[in-house]
């Protein structure tokens, strides 16, 4: 790991502290000598360092090593319990909020059902939760050192600005400011939803050690989140990855949530899926099940005998093979080595996958075949939250100290 060229002496020592910080935050536990090595710096400077953490409770002796012919080292691991991080992912009609440790444990978690058509209504929401799990957890909010928030849309991650979101039906909306003003202060940072999970399965989940892969978010809204080099690539203006919007049926097609028709969304998204459903299930089938036709949801569809019925099964194949023709331009495109798929769908199982595999290798040049894998999430949290937490937790480690 290097650093960037410090301008002076001053920066120089900042950007060895955030590099140290960094290295024990990603490889600890881990010996001072092997410390030294990964960040090209001398024994002596990192002695210095470590020495300041540990006495701002940042970092932690965690017991000793093994010898390697001298005495055995003493380990350094990151002190998960010295600052902690709010996480939200927002959807239309849904909020989850989480309290994390900077070790990435979830200390306390809240989900709430909520109209989200008024932006102030939501800000309000989020802060009452993160009012009852700070009461209900314990901790200082003090100590609570930052925000990140997941938001379906197209957003300015620099202002925290929603700059259209469809699926909330918001323009314009300084989420980041109003939200950091409720929550006394701490800093925001918000994320289009997709790329958070992106993030997250880079980090935490099937993205590990994957430089170039994309992250399918296939709920309420359809988005994509795309790592090239180890990163997120948003773009000129930080939008890319809205293939939800990438319309598939030039005349006609079903309605989608952004006015138009024939896009993605309105063939795979879960309101299309639900809608189909309704079609094609038969009342007698919906009351054996105790199922209200008016007020289905994707988790009836889900639930084990339902999802076995040939009709379900029929419209799980039909979506698959609608997301496996935009796989397989994504495949064109990108040449990504991986294709997570996330979300609801992807619960129905397997045959998902098989699905988008088989329309995918349909569709691409011989020579693509092979050279992808399509998985499923496997995160156990969700990965849009995972990611929202993982990314104001790189922001806060990228300042020197912490207000604690």
């Amino acid at each position: 790991m290097k650093t960037r060229s410090p301008s002076n002496s001053k920066d120089l020592k900042v950007l060895n502290r955030i590099l140290v910080r960094n290295i024990i935050r990603k490889m600890g536990p881990i010996a001072r000598y092997e410390l030294a090595k990964e960040a090209d710096l001398t024994p002596p400077t990192v002695t210095v360092i470590v020495n300041e953490l540990i006495e701002e409770g940042i970092v932690k002796e965690v017991g000793y090593g093994e010898s390697s012919g001298g005495r055995r080292p003493v380990m350094l691991e990151l002190n998960s319990k010295a600052a902690y991080i709010f996480a939200v992912r927002l959807q239309r009609g849904e909020v989850v909020t989480a309290i994390f440790d900077i070790g990435g444990n979830i200390l306390n978690h809240h989900k709430r059902a909520l109209d989200t058509s008024v932006a102030e209504d939501v800000v309000e929401a989020i802060g009452s939760s993160y009012d009852w799990l700070i009461e209900n957890t314990g901790i200082d909010k003090v100590n609570v050192l930052g925000c990140g928030l997941a938001s379906p849309g197209l957003i300015n991650i620099h202002r925290g600005l929603i700059e259209h979101s469809s699926n909330l039906k918001w323009d314009k909306i300084p989420l980041g400011a109003m939200l950091s003003k409720r929550l006394y202060g701490i800093p925001v940072h918000v994320e289009n939803i997709s790329n958070a999970a992106a993030f997250a399965e880079k980090e935490y989940g099937c993205g590990r050690g994957y430089h170039d892969f994309i992250y399918l978010n296939l709920s309420v809204g359809v988005g994509a989140g795309i790592i090239i080099g180890g990163k997120i690539y948003g773009g000129a203006k930080g939008y890319a990855g809205e293939i939800g919007h990438m319309v598939l049926i030039s005349d006609g097609g079903p309605e989608c949530g952004c006015g138009r028709h024939g896009c993605l969304e309105s063939l795979c998204g879960v309101k299309a899926i639900i809608e189909q459903a309704k079609k094609e299930l038969p009342d007698q089938v919906l009351e054996k099940y105790g199922l209200n036709k008016n007020k289905l949801e994707m988790s009836d569809l889900l639930y084990p005998p339902v999802l076995e019925r040939k009709e379900v099964q029929k419209i799980i194949k039909e979506t698959g093979r609608w997301m496996g023709i935009a796989v397989a331009n994504l495949v064109s495109i990108f040449n990504p080595q991986l294709i997570i798929l996330g979300g609801e769908l992807p619960k129905a199982g397997q045959q998902v996958v098989e699905a988008v595999i088989e329309e995918m290798n349909k569709r691409i040049l011989k020579e693509f075949i092979g050279t992808v894998r399509v998985v499923r999430s496997s995160l156990k949290e969700e990965p849009s939250l995972m990611g929202a937490y993982a990314l104001a937790l790189d922001a806060l480690f990228s300042i020197e100290k912490w207000d604690i």
